[in-house]
This record gives structure tokens, sequence and C-alpha cells, in this order.
């Protein structure tokens, strides 16, 4: 229930922001602004350009957080999202401490 709710509030809510100096950002904090408005969270979401990510923790299992990871991945790309190589979206659960339960690879 939590994949499907998650996936529709993203694809509603996303939209690509307009042309800036450093678009791989922007979309970072974009991604992160719509995974907070969607109140599953259970932690706000961060962004890190020192390990390349976007990390949102959320409280469900590791397959439906492999199967979230590809839905988002697939709406950025979808939206027009672009990241530099190497960026990633990982999903922490609250129980899992500093380790994600998944991670993919943002659209280049």
């Amino acid at each position: 229930m939590k994949l499907s709710v998650m996936a529709a509030l993203l694809c509603l809510s996303f939209s690509a922001p307009a042309v800036a100096d450093n678009r791989t950002v922007d979309y970072a904090y974009a991604l992160c602004s719509v995974v907070d408005n969607t109140g599953l969270a259970s932690a706000p979401c961060e962004v890190s350009g020192w390990n390349q990510s976007v990390t949102a923790t959320i409280d469900m299992n590791s397959g439906e957080a492999r199967k979230l990871c590809t839905q988002v991945a697939g709406l950025m790309a979808s939206k027009g999202a672009h990241f530099d190589s190497g960026w990633t979206f990982q999903i922490k659960s609250p129980y899992s401490g500093d380790n994600s339960i998944a991670y993919c690879n943002l659209p280049r």
C-alpha cells in the first residue's frame, strides 16, 4: 500500500526545475522535497553532493524499497531529470541504522 501511495504522490508532485547552473543538485533537492511532502518518510530526506546520493528514510521492507527505487528512477527520467554520473537514490528503513535497504542509479 505504501509503495503505491508513494509512487502516485511522486508522479503527481514532481516537475523538473527550471534551467539552473547545476541541474543535478536542483533535481536532487526537488526529489527530496517530493519525498518529504508525501508524509510517508520517517526522517527528512537528505542530499549529499559528497556521496552523490539522495537518501530517503521510509518504513518499508527491502522488497518494497527496491520496487520504489526503480519506480522513482523511472519517474525522474520520464520527467526529464538527468543527473551527473554516479548519483544514486537510496532508501533506508528507520530500523536499518546507516545501512540502505535499497538503492538505484538516478538517470543520466
